[in-house]
């Protein structure tokens, strides 16, 4: 459980760094700084807060697919700052944590159908939210590397706001 309300500071402290370049496609041309932090908060919002409580109260419900590539190319709109972003992001994780807390053995081990036809219990609903936002962590990282080359200038100097 700590490790899952900590999992969101990163993705803010990341989200810092990459401000300058929110809106700057990879060379790869994948997603933005600004589509990652969108994207963490629409699966936490669309996903963990409607699946979460399914499970708690339903017998082994299935989950339909969240299409996130329709999300980006339909819903997905660069406004807000990214860091605004990440702070909606962490408190849609508090959100998130609450499902979680006071939880018996019993609704840890309540179980629903992930859309790959898996069986699935809470706790490994609660491992998948730590991953997702780990794995854009450290996709922001990645995105920070990529767009600035110079980081001792940074670290020196302070943070700075473009």
């Amino acid at each position: 459980m700590a490790r899952l309300q900590l999992s969101v500071k990163g993705v803010d402290w990341a989200s810092g760094l990459v401000r300058p370049w929110q809106h700057r496609r990879p060379g790869d041309g994948g997603w933005t700084p600004h589509q990652h932090v969108a994207h963490l908060l629409a699966v936490e919002e669309n996903v963990f807060h409607v699946r979460i409580p399914r499970m708690l109260v339903e017998d082994r419900p299935v989950f339909e697919a969240w299409d996130e590539g329709k999300h980006i190319s339909e819903e997905y709109r660069a406004e807000g700052d990214i860091e605004e972003l990440a702070e909606a992001f962490m408190r849609a994780r508090e959100k998130t944590v609450g499902f979680f807390k006071d939880l018996t053995s019993e609704q840890w081990t309540r179980v629903a159908v992930w859309p790959n036809g898996s069986e699935v219990d809470v706790a490994w609903v609660a491992e998948r939210a730590l991953a997702h936002a780990l794995e854009h962590f450290v996709a922001l990282l990645n995105l920070h590397q990529e767009f600035d080359k110079r980081h001792a200038r940074t670290w020196l100097e302070g943070p700075t706001r473009a």
